[in-house]
């Protein structure tokens, strides 16, 4: 395949050498006009640095003192200490995402201990100080997904301001808050999403029984398989997401009773993990009558009338992608909103049209879905099964093996046992990542899985105003057929792309550009 217009936009300075690279330090952009109205007037006088994927082992002292926002993500830190930072009082937000940090050691953010949002994602961190985090006096977000945590054994009990805690895709096993956190008056949400939580006490509750209350708890995606009955009686919750959370059928009939008792403004739960749990009857929700809401939310439940008579007191109630027999006679007295997604096709039509029908659904559901969730992935991969030696061979091995790694999404690896591949898609590939990778080839083209990907990511990332898909060609496809797949032609024809090829040196241009797009930020 070839195009005359073919721009090199993607490596424009990728031959700049070293030393240019680090005259050039770092790029001042100015932030979307939303987060500068937040921040404030500063902001858009300093601009938003970003020094993010320049493999600097350092950071620039040439950044001035004023700048409130520094993205640092994707470079090279393993030891964070005092003498890291520059001096930089006026720093609300750091961000230092995939940096490979391994140890933070004590007082290691002196220099910028007025930040307000700490963002650690993706670090293998091994050891963190005493006092490693407690100088971050006015802290009041703290992003530690992915940073290997078996606890919460750590220290920060300085951050009395700190008001988010987001610690998932960890492999912490307790909930249990440690005991300096009743101090922290403000705090307003616990991330704990994708960890490895497969029981709840009566313990584990004791200090957010002790805090102010009003506080958002995220389990979801955690193997929960019992829940002591107790644990969350009398406690009041803004939220609490379980979606995803339990092993079975029967062990949402248990964990539903051991959460008698609770009160909580907005309760969601459904789309089981386990794939052939099959559609919950009342029993199974029966104690939900144990449990005081105003809003629930299901997600993959089908259900019948009787299925309700413990939702009778909700205000609002929501039901996606479910399948509603009949709700006659139920006395909602308090209802004010109700959402049902309902999808009744018959069986001839969802065959003739079932990628067309996944991938209406898809984006629905993608459009409606929280971006607040931090990516667990830096580039999700489209690819035939056809081209997987390439794949893992090449492509994986350059790049998760690079300095810094950089985290792919795999549909064979990395998609979630027991849910459906269209829900992976758009959960773990799509909205899971920062960037998408698609590998064209002829096998590429002839896949029908293949083409629903790629069509469901390029409309979700039209929806979202991004544009973060990089595209490799595995190998020469004649033009027409190209056009098999709804938009592709006229993304190549559009936008810059990369061609794989059997030349060394050739190749090893190519991993340099591949590795400045993923890592380049948007």
């Amino acid at each position: 395949m070839s195009f005359s217009h073919q721009r090199d936009h993607i490596s424009t300075t990728a031959t700049h050498s070293h030393t240019e690279k680090s005259l050039l330090q770092c790029l001042v952009s100015r932030p979307p006009k939303s987060l500068g109205t937040i921040l404030g007037d500063k902001i858009r006088k300093d601009g938003h640095y970003t020094c993010g994927g320049r493999n600097l082992t350092y950071i620039p002292t040439s950044i001035p003192s004023s700048v409130e926002m520094l993205d640092f993500s994707f470079n090279f830190l393993p030891t964070l200490r005092r003498t890291v930072f520059p001096q930089l009082y006026n720093l609300k937000l750091l961000d230092l995402t995939r940096c490979y940090i391994h140890h933070i050691t004590d007082d290691a953010f002196h220099n910028v201990k007025n930040v307000a949002t700490l963002i650690l994602t993706g670090n293998p961190v091994s050891y963190i100080g005493p006092d490693g985090l407690n100088s971050l006096h006015k802290l009041q977000r703290l992003v530690l997904v992915d940073t290997g945590l078996s606890s919460l054994n750590v220290q920060f009990n300085n951050l009395t301001g700190l008001q988010e805690l987001n610690i998932g895709t960890n492999n912490i096993q307790s909930m249990a808050l440690p005991p300096f956190m009743i101090k922290f008056r403000d705090f307003s949400s616990l991330d704990l999403h994708a960890n490895n939580i497969s029981i709840l006490r009566v313990d584990d509750t004791d200090v957010l029984r002790r805090m102010r209350g009003n506080i958002t708890l995220i389990l979801s995606q955690n193997p929960i398989l019992y829940i002591e009955p107790g644990t969350f009686q009398n406690l009041h919750l803004r939220e609490l997401n379980i979606r995803s959370a339990f092993v079975s059928l029967n062990a949402l009939r248990d964990g539903l009773k051991g959460l008698g008792g609770l009160n909580v403004d907005k309760f969601i739960i459904g789309n089981y993990r386990e794939g052939n749990a099959g559609t919950p009857e009342g029993i199974y929700l029966d104690g939900l009558c144990m449990i005081n809401f105003k809003e629930i939310e299901f997600l993959r439940l089908g259900s019948s009338a009787s299925d309700f008579h413990c939702i009778v007191n909700a205000t609002k109630i929501k039901i996606e992608r479910g399948a509603i027999r009949t709700i006659e006679n139920v006395p909602f007295q308090n209802i004010k909103e109700l959402f049902i997604v309902l999808f009744v096709l018959a069986s001839v039509l969802v065959y003739r049209f079932q990628f067309y029908l996944r991938y209406g659904c898809v984006l629905l559901r993608g459009y409606r879905a929280s971006r607040q969730q931090e990516c667990s992935y830096d580039a999700f991969v489209i690819y035939s099964s056809k081209d997987e030696s390439w794949v893992m061979d090449e492509l994986v091995e350059n790049l998760e093996n690079g300095i810094p790694p950089i985290h792919l999404c795999l549909h064979v690896r990395d998609f979630e046992a027991g849910k459906t591949i269209t829900s992976n898609i758009i959960d773990e590939g799509i909205m899971g990542s920062r960037k998408i990778i698609v590998v064209i080839s002829k096998h590429f083209i002839e896949s029908s899985w293949c083409r629903f990907e790629f069509e469901v990511a390029q409309s979700w990332l039209v929806t979202q105003g991004n544009a973060n898909i990089i595209i490799i060609i595995l190998e020469d496809v004649e033009e027409e057929k190209t056009k098999k797949v709804f938009g592709l032609h006229k993304h190549l024809k559009k936008n810059t792309y990369l061609k794989w090829s059997g030349n060394p040196i050739s190749n090893m241009r190519f991993w340099i550009r591949l590795r400045k797009a993923v890592m380049m930020r948007n």
